[in-house]
């Protein structure tokens, strides 16, 4: 088999700040599952270590053989998220 290193990624989410990936790339890497963030290196106009929104979005990738597997742990997590109360 191949090198991992040298297989194609593909990008399985992508926020709106840089926070948001960051997180969901550490999600991902908890669950065994390599990931990357691509894209958060430019908001420099709020200098580096800027976390907030950013217009351009941020991409997390993983590799494109794992693909599914990311997709199905995000979605689970955005299903664990609170809801909001519904008012009746």
């Amino acid at each position: 088999m191949p090198d991992e290193s040298q297989q194609p990624w593909v990008v399985v989410a992508s926020y709106g700040s840089i926070w948001q990936a960051d997180f969901a790339a550490e999600t991902l890497r908890e669950a065994g599952i390599p990931a990357n963030v691509e894209g958060g290196q430019n908001v420099a106009i709020f200098g580096l270590g800027y976390q907030g929104p950013t217009q351009f979005g941020v991409r997390v990738r993983v590799p494109w053989h794992r693909e599914q597997d990311a997709r199905d742990l995000l979605h689970d997590d955005d299903d664990d998220a609170p809801q909001p109360e519904s008012r009746a």
